[in-house]
């Protein structure tokens, strides 16, 4: 059950992130690989649950002394972790008003202060998004459909978005492997490739964040 809390705990926090609206549409597209290897990963049995766990802790452990940056969730998950369970509901029940529009983003981050829980940071994706007019919005939105739908491939999108002066920001792990040299992207490559087979032994599918590294 500790594993499928912080599931959720992910989902809501990038929703409350970004907020119900516009600006979720290109974080909730940039997560959804994310979330489908977490899909599968609950349906796991503990013993593949074990191995994908070890696999990624040692992945993680080698990629970030080749020079990468690798995001730790940790921090954002303790204090929903410490909660007990009546106030980990009523999270849910914010949440849930806030997906249907029943309140707005300020009430439930006054909600989350009177529980006892600091709101999320404002998303990445959000800021990229937030002076644009509502013109440029509404093309924003369309070439995120477009991207998704598979019409237009990921550089194109990056391109049209470009276009209107907008830049999506970087994953940081993405970030600092391109400032690596040719030779150390090499190792990161192998190092990944490795896993992947590994992943592909176990019948599990690998997380796309690292698959990008293989590129």
């Amino acid at each position: 059950m500790k594993q499928l809390n912080k599931y959720w705990i992910y989902v809501l926090t990038t929703f409350l992130a970004v907020g119900i609206s516009f600006s979720s549409v290109a974080s909730v597209s940039a997560h959804n690989n994310h979330h489908k290897f977490h899909d599968e990963y609950e349906q796991l049995d503990p013993k593949t649950k074990e191995k994908v766990d070890n696999i990624l802790s040692f992945l993680k452990t080698d990629l970030k002394e080749l020079g990468l940056e690798i995001p730790d969730h940790k921090e954002k998950y303790e204090q929903f972790d410490k909660l007990d369970d009546e106030t980990k509901k009523k999270i849910k029940e914010i949440f849930k008003q806030l997906k249907s529009g029943e309140i707005t983003k300020e009430e439930a981050n006054q909600q989350f202060k009177a529980l006892g829980v600091n709101p999320p940071e404002k998303h990445k994706h959000c800021l990229a998004f937030e002076n644009l007019d509502e013109t440029t919005k509404t093309k924003v939105k369309e070439i995120f459909k477009q991207k998704k739908d598979g019409t237009i491939t990921k550089k194109e999108a990056d391109q049209k978005l470009a276009a209107l002066g907008v830049e999506m920001p970087k994953h940081p792990m993405h970030e600092s492997y391109e400032k690596l040299d040719e030779k150390t992207k090499e190792k990161v490559k192998s190092r990944v490739e490795e896993a992947k087979a590994e992943f592909k032994k176990i019948d599990v599918t690998f997380p796309k964040k690292f698959d990008y590294l293989t590129k």
